[in-house]
């Protein structure tokens, strides 16, 4: 790890984390960003209603603790809050998802009106829109592969497809999907597209190349 501090967080942030993880840093199983932008790292256990089952599974410690257990959450510094990150041991690869509801009711609903009114694009910031299955993966190995989108789709019926330069043209391929807030915080530069009207299609030839209508 660079002696530069990778993440936007405060290093001494304090961060929830199973205590099983402290010696078994290979028992990860997921993190969640949480909207106000706060980790909580897992072996796979849930938050429970009681209390004491909580304190037994979790404890605190310093965010710049939790990187020297696990450096690969470094990776995940441009995640934005309200994603989390399943963990392929074996791929050594972050799978991204939206987070759903928490059971604060009152709370997400707070937080959902601050992101819609926040939001200054056509569309909601909450709908789900399709994606490459590699444009919601972090690799973490020298030679994980770049992710960019290579192509964004406007469907007839205006739900959204971003295709990514891992799939290979006229080729079959899975998606995963995320809240569009999210892959706008997490691609940028797909801004310009999310004018499209029903039918359209933008693509571009190479990652940071401008963007060109072919369909629509």
């Amino acid at each position: 790890m660079s002696e530069e501090w990778p993440l936007r967080q405060d290093p001494e942030s304090p961060v929830i984390i199973a205590h099983d993880l402290v010696d078994h840093p290979e028992k990860l199983a997921f993190v969640v960003l949480d909207d106000d932008d706060d980790w909580f790292i897992s072996d796979g256990a849930e938050f429970e209603e009681d209390m004491e089952v909580n304190r037994q599974l979790f404890g605190a410690t310093a965010l710049r603790e939790a990187v020297t257990l696990l450096p690969h959450l470094v990776a995940l510094a441009d995640v934005p809050p309200g994603m989390a990150a399943d963990w392929d041991p074996d791929r050594r690869t972050w799978l991204l998802s939206s987070v759903s509801d928490s059971d604060d009711l009152d709370e997400d609903f707070v937080h959902r009106e601050a992101r819609i009114a926040a939001w200054t694009h056509p569309g909601s910031p909450l709908e789900e829109v399709q994606l490459s299955t590699g444009l919601t993966e972090i690799g973490t190995t020298a030679g994980a592969p770049a992710r960019a989108v290579r192509q964004v789709v406007r469907e007839q019926d205006g739900t959204w497809l971003f295709v990514g330069f891992e799939v290979p043209e006229a080729e079959d391929f899975e998606v995963e999907g995320l809240e569009l807030e999210h892959v706008v915080q997490l691609y940028p530069d797909v801004v310009p597209t999310l004018l499209a009207a029903p039918g359209q299609v933008f693509d571009r030839a190479e990652p940071g190349a401008p963007w060109e209508l072919v369909e629509g």
